[in-house]
């Protein structure tokens, strides 16, 4: 049974906005500030967005989709905080390109608070959240793209709901933006957060479907629970969500794929927490277009690669550093699957026994009952490996994932970028990818991006933290591949005035804001002194970009 939530058809203008040109360097930048390069769907423009053109935020967590109707056409999104220029919060990004990638169009996903265009009026978003992240893209077979995102408010109470935008036209015409799940307006109440979505694009009975799962936080509870809904009408209505995972404990990261006969397939990570729960990988599979799905079989054990084994889940200056020392955004392992003719393939990110991350993948029959042993994509003895995502396409099985092999100062016990001293070791980190033509038997890597990045750069606005965002993504399909990942190439370094005494030596990771300070201004709670809004975080300090490659 489904039931209509929200159905609000504004069917608007093309995405019109400035074309940006790639760099010759092999890999492109996808999102740029230079005036004029945001734009509304309908090709205006408002203050929000003329911040974004020249505000040099941050935007992370990437997802990118290959139109299968149109390989020329290929989108994008992220977390944008662009919008912190003028709404104060962060906002799903929306990148299009009509040309395989060498020039890109960019807006935001209508609904943001400073959105009074008829399709930002009309949103379920308007008014009811602040903030939007976590963007995950799929097309159908058709040319509709559907753009998943969760929605809400920073402070308490939180209430975050689960949010699906669809766009028609091959992506350049916004249509509608349907609330699929809605979290509670209480701090002991419901936040859904981590959202994927897959359309099915097979020829089979339920091609067009459209699936979306995502985590179910309920309130002060240590269980989560994994949720799926499926649209059969194109993203116009969803069915009550239902339970895929036990709930035993917290449970994250779902990722989605269909199959070529139809089956759904979706993997997610567990935490060791309390009690019986325990760090592994799980993989469950539905074969009646999303309406049941099968008890989830669990792939591995792991020993997981998460920040907090560092000294904290994240760490930074001042009241924000840990013992360690070291300086770091926050990461973890996760999962991703894809399935072809071959089977199901899933990719994961572990410590193996000498404490290095690597990146393992299982190959597994239809009927996820057989299949290889787990094991790593390659045999380098050095450096990390995570946030792996994994497609496949025309016979090849495709990972991105970020590798710090080239670190100098490697070492499994510190985390990616940082010396033994917890001093910055240069911008050490490369996104690759692996390629399987044997279903998954052997594997072949090359590096995607030109240049490295390190996410120990204190980006988190003007706290002394950063945030690099928690994955990576690829899109493959019939002719075409293409990744997205977070770069930190054109972000600019600096020094903090606010450090002193036992925090002023120089770490190598603190970045330009030329703001003013009050000196006595060092207790956590206040310790970002200026605005989110504040010209003075627009200057390059905090200027991760996206990139993307076809390889």
């Amino acid at each position: 049974m489904k039931h209509r939530i929200w159905s609000i058809a504004v069917a608007l203008g093309l995405l019109l906005a400035t074309v940006v040109p790639v760099s010759a360097a092999g890999d492109g930048i996808i999102t740029r500030d230079d005036a004029g390069t945001y734009l509304r769907y309908d090709g205006g423009t408002d203050a929000t967005l003329q911040g974004c053109s020249t505000g040099r935020r941050v935007q992370n967590e990437p997802s990118v989709a290959i139109d299968p109707s149109d390989t020329d056409v290929i989108v994008a999104g992220a977390n944008d905080y662009c919008a912190q220029t003028v709404d104060g919060d962060v906002w799903a990004g929306y990148y299009r390109s009509t040309d395989g990638a060498s020039s890109w169009r960019n807006s935001l996903v209508p609904g943001y608070p400073g959105d009074d265009s008829p399709a930002g009026s009309a949103s379920p978003t308007r008014g009811a959240c602040s903030a939007a992240g976590d963007p995950t893209q799929s097309f159908d077979a058709a040319g509709r793209l559907f753009y998943g995102f969760i929605c809400f408010n920073r402070a308490k109470p939180s209430n975050g709901s689960i949010y699906v935008a669809t766009y028609g036209d091959h992506g350049g015409s916004y249509l509608r933006t349907v609330r699929v799940a809605r979290g509670t307006p209480s701090v002991a109440g419901l936040f859904h957060d981590k959202i994927n979505v897959v359309a099915d694009q097979t020829d089979g009975p339920y091609s067009g479907n459209l699936y979306v799962a995502w985590v179910l936080y309920r309130g002060f509870s240590a269980n989560n629970v994994v949720l799926v809904s499926r649209s059969t009408d194109h993203g116009q209505t969803f069915s009550r969500p239902i339970s895929v995972s036990q709930g035993l404990g917290e449970e994250q990261f779902a990722d989605l794929a269909v199959g070529p006969d139809g089956s759904v397939y979706l993997t997610y990570r567990t935490f060791d927490v309390q009690g019986p729960t325990s760090d592994a990988i799980w993989v469950t599979r539905s074969t009646n277009g999303g309406q049941s799905f099968e008890r989830p079989r669990r792939v591995a054990a792991i020993d997981a690669f998460d920040s907090d084994i560092y000294g904290g889940r994240a760490c930074g200056d001042g009241p924000f550093a840990c013992p360690t020392g070291l300086t770091f955004s926050r990461f973890a392992s996760l999962s991703a699957v894809a399935a072809d003719e071959s089977g199901v393939h899933v990719v994961w990110n572990a410590r193996d026994g000498d404490g290095q991350a690597r990146i393992y993948a299982q190959n597994l029959s239809g009927d996820l009952r057989a299949g290889t042993a787990p094991a790593t994509l390659d045999s380098v003895a050095v450096g990390h490996q995570w946030f792996p995502d994994v497609a496949s396409a025309d016979g090849v099985i495709a990972v991105v994932f970020y590798d710090s092999r080239n670190d100098p100062a490697y070492s499994a016990d510190r985390p990616p970028g940082n010396t033994s001293i917890g001093v910055n070791s240069g911008d050490v980190v490369e996104t690759r990818l692996a390629r399987s033509s044997d279903g998954g038997a052997t594997w072949a890597e090359i590096v995607l991006s030109a240049e490295r990045s390190n996410f120990g750069w204190e980006t988190g606005n003007a706290r002394r933290l950063g945030f690099a965002g928690d994955y990576n993504y690829i899109s493959s399909v019939t002719g075409a591949t293409f990744a997205a990942w977070t770069d930190s190439r054109n972000l600019v370094p600096g020094s903090d005035p606010r450090e002193t005494g036992d925090d002023s030596d120089e770490d190598g990771f603190d970045v330009y804001q030329p703001c003013v300070y009050d000196p006595n201004d060092i207790d956590a709670a206040t310790y970002a002194s200026p605005l989110i809004s504040d010209p003075c975080l627009s200057m390059g300090g905090l200027d991760y970009d996206i990139f993307g490659a076809a390889p």
